[in-house]
């Protein structure tokens, strides 16, 4: 009789690293141990060090276009008022931060009216929506939710409201500075530490602070535009839902995208890719016809007799 160990044979651990057609299961990325080297310490370090110096470096130009930005969509924007600047102290840094001067009224009742329609239509659309549209129905409640919410303290509530919109586009423009400052050492720490070329690195960090440097002025004057049209009821769900929230999730969607990316390490050039067949291996392979015989009959409701779809006309039951 073999003697049962805990420890499986190397047979056993071969087997369970082979596919359907004979390749190497590959480990997820996520389940690969990191090795402590040089490469690793200028992939967590020196890269994140060096893009959030340059992303300082380039804060006063970055600063004027958003500036220049601002100036030049106000007019078809409507916005009264003009563009001001707001110094920030960020620790040793100082940052001179555009921002519209455009004030907010205090929502009247056919702004009242309009957010009590808005929310019906959410909560609709969140409860008719099923199927595969079932996620964005969810999306349709959460919505409605934090609407709701405004809209209740709006109604008991009396004015002044604690925020303006000169406070809130320069504090929003204030969260952006520092995510883009911020954002090397976060794709640092959350990609650069999976099996990827130096050049797809920093190619992930460049997409992301280009793509944050210009949404976030577009971002600044949509919100300006919305709560000024649409009073100081619109602020919550913009500050909730469409502020830094969505910054947030650009970057989760970049790094969705990225983590597809083949490496061209020893991982992807050897264990992701399938075994490729040749055409000789190709045209030996011969599938299987069903028969008659193969084919299991199907027995009908309330018990009647069993028939073979696939049998001969004339031939026995």
């Amino acid at each position: 009789m073999s003697r049962v160990t805990g420890r499986p044979s190397r047979r056993i651990d071969q087997l369970r690293d082979k596919g359907f057609r004979g390749g190497r299961i590959a480990p997820h990325r996520a389940m690969i141990g990191l090795e402590v080297s040089w490469t690793l310490l200028v992939d967590l370090v020196v890269l994140p060090v060096v893009f959030a110096t340059a992303m300082f470096l380039l804060l006063d130009p970055l600063m004027d276009g958003w500036r220049a930005f601002f100036e030049f969509i106000r007019v078809p924007l409507g916005l009264p008022g003009g563009v001001s600047t707001r110094i920030v102290e960020l620790g040793p840094l100082y940052v001179a931060v555009p921002f519209y001067t455009s004030e907010a009224a205090w929502p009247a009742a056919r702004d009242m009216q309009t957010g009590w329609l808005v929310i019906g239509v959410l909560a609709l659309l969140g409860v008719t929506l099923r199927g595969r549209l079932l996620p964005f129905g969810y999306l349709m409640r959460a919505l409605a939710v934090i609407q709701l919410t405004a809209q209740v303290w709006f109604w008991l509530a009396p004015p002044p409201f604690s925020y303006a919109l000169p406070e809130y586009i320069s504090g929003l423009l204030v969260c952006g500075v520092v995510i883009l400052l911020l954002a090397p050492f976060l794709v640092a720490f959350t990609f650069h530490i999976f099996d990827f070329l130096l050049w797809q690195k920093i190619y992930m960090v460049s997409l992301l602070l280009g793509h944050l440097a210009i949404m976030l002025p577009l971002q600044a004057a949509v919100h300006a535009w919305v709560i000024h049209r649409g009073s100081l009821l619109a602020m919550p769900m913009l500050f909730l839902v469409f502020g830094v929230l969505l910054d947030v999730f650009v970057y989760v969607s970049l790094y969705g995208w990225g983590m597809s990316w083949r490496s061209g390490g020893v991982l992807d050039s050897v264990d992701r890719r399938p075994p490729v067949l040749s055409q000789g291996a190709l045209r030996s392979v011969t599938r299987p016809r069903p028969t008659p015989s193969a084919v299991r009959p199907i027995t009908p409701p309330m018990g009647g007799p069993i028939t073979n779809p696939i049998a001969r006309p004339g031939a026995d039951a």
